[in-house]
């Protein structure tokens, strides 16, 4: 046990020198911010409130009151914290529904699935449809269309039209790009989404719209929004970066500030808050959780006791597979959890049914919750 707690504290050492792997970054970003969510309720003293800000301050992300209380504590005091932080973890949340599940033995997947990776799809106006090297990270639009290494995509030589065109970027199931538009602002588009923007901006407004899930790094000009229309929605951008949900299969839309300043159907909000449009029209602004809500850009996903239907979408979407239920009464069990998008999808489901509430079959391309 003691050494065990000794490996920790020099995991944690090694995180706040900056000389962890980049997996070990990741499962250690993740890890303390799950923990840090279920400690809120607990006063932190004055050394852990110290140490927190310093790993805060290297993870580029604004800390809230009442937010990573007695994390480092619960890191230290844990034995099995080295293999959660490396492998990623899951847990059931209490049934907030009343769900109650009989302990079951453990049934391994024995079909594998390969999480997603980078790709998308460029539709010119033309109506020619380009599949992007998923090789490269992203691509750039300016007089011509270049990837982030400066070869062209179009062909050696072409280059858009000087007419302002359409122009749409797609990614499928599984897929995820990132998008540097013509006047700098730059966009990476999650799994199963789409973005159409025109080949340049004129005038003094900006306009692009979303379908699915894309975060904002808007180039900021003085006096020329940047506006992001998704679901009868409408955020006009002020220079800053936010995150949008907006899948034709969720019920609601949120948008979530990370910085700077954006108005929401006209409402302005703060960094760290969150608005959720219903499809009524209603508009709610609420604190966000920005670690949660980014992770899938920073290749994690993480769960806050969201309900497992909900969880199964986001992980279908990237892993490009169809969700079943053999019971109703799975779909509303509450999980939480963090773990790398890197894994296949024997490593998701299995830490998972590690819980003993809940089991998977998986077929092909088809996971049945049993």
């Amino acid at each position: 046990m003691e050494s065990n707690k000794e490996e920790l504290n020099q995991l944690i050492d090694r995180y706040l020198a900056g000389d962890c792997s980049v997996e070990e970054n990741r499962a250690t970003n993740s890890y303390f911010n799950q923990v840090a969510a279920d400690m809120a309720d607990r006063e932190p003293d004055k050394e852990i409130e110290k140490r927190k800000e310093r790993v805060w301050k290297r993870m580029n992300i604004k800390s809230y009151p009442g937010t990573i209380k007695y994390v480092f504590r619960y890191l230290v005091s844990s034995a099995a914290a080295i293999i959660l932080l490396i492998s990623g973890w899951f847990f059931l949340y209490p049934g907030k529904q009343g769900v109650r599940l009989h302990n079951t033995r453990i049934q391994l997947v024995k079909t594998d699935i390969q999480p997603g990776g980078f790709g998308a799809t460029l539709t010119l106006a033309d109506g020619r449809s380009i599949a992007l090297d998923s090789a490269k990270l992203g691509v750039s639009v300016g007089q011509a269309i270049t990837y982030n290494d400066g070869s062209n995509v179009l062909g050696k030589e072409e280059t858009l039209a000087p007419a302002v065109s359409l122009l749409t970027a797609s990614t499928n199931k599984g897929q995820t790009y990132s998008f540097t538009l013509s006047d700098g602002t730059k966009v990476w588009l999650n799994a199963d989404s789409k973005l159409t923007f025109p080949s340049r901006f004129v005038g003094d407004k900006r306009k692009v719209t979303l379908e699915g899930e894309g975060y904002f790094a808007v180039s900021h000009q003085a006096n020329n929004s940047f506006f992001v229309e998704s679901k009868g929605q409408l955020v006009e951008d002020l220079g800053t970066e936010f995150n949008i949900q907006a899948y034709p299969d969720e019920s609601v839309v949120k948008t979530t500030l990370v910085e700077g300043a954006v108005k929401v159907n006209a409402r302005r909000i703060e960094p760290g808050e969150q608005t959720i449009y219903s499809s009524s029209g209603d508009l709610t602004v609420e604190k966000a959780d920005v670690f949660k809500v980014i992770a899938w850009k920073q290749g994690d996903f993480v769960f806050r006791g969201e309900p497992l239907e909900e969880v199964l979408r986001t992980v279908a979407r990237w892993y490009d597979i169809e969700v079943k239920y053999d019971r109703d009464d799975t779909k509303r069990i509450t999980v939480g959890g963090s773990i790398s998008r890197s894994k296949t999808i024997r490593s998701v489901l299995n830490i998972m049914e590690q819980t003993e509430k809940v089991r998977f079959n998986v077929t092909g391309r088809v996971v049945t919750v049993l």
